[in-house]
């Protein structure tokens, strides 16, 4: 977490969930953000055997929260410290045109809130997910009472 923005941190937690950071400040400055979730467009090749199981709602559940996401992508921890770059195991996309124009247009919208899961600076605001996505690990209850 203290090297180059760009950089993958991955630790191993309660025993048996590996976790997904992307560093994200200079080179000595602990900072990452934790990929909580990942909808995915289609289920993995080796979950299709559940295909005929369970409805859409499997390809969006199944990469619900650190420890899902990083199962499904076979993240663990010999991909720590790795630059996130094109020719990598792990790298980044931009958003696609179709995406940004479902944001500029109002279809999509980021919902900002509080941390989950720990037990300092909960009241800080560093948490970002789109809303009305299927995919969110866990919702802020707050916003649904609205």
């Amino acid at each position: 977490m203290f090297g180059p923005a760009g950089t993958s941190y991955v630790y191993f937690i309660y025993g048996m969930y590996h976790c997904l950071n992307i560093v994200t400040d200079l080179v000595g400055v602990g900072s990452a953000v934790l990929i909580r979730a990942i909808a995915l467009e289609s289920l993995p090749e080796e979950y299709q055997h559940l295909k005929g199981d369970v409805s859409g709602r499997l390809r969006l559940r199944i990469a619900a929260g650190p420890g899902k996401l990083c199962r499904v992508f076979q993240i663990n921890s010999s991909l720590n410290g790795l630059p996130l770059c094109a020719d990598g195991p792990l790298w980044l996309e931009h958003r696609s045109a179709e995406f940004q124009e479902g944001v500029d247009g109002g279809a999509s919208a980021f919902v900002q809130t509080t941390r989950i899961g720990i037990s300092q600076g909960v009241d800080l605001p560093w948490r970002w997910y789109l809303a009305n996505c299927g995919a969110v690990s866990k919702l802020d209850k707050s916003l649904s009472k609205q």
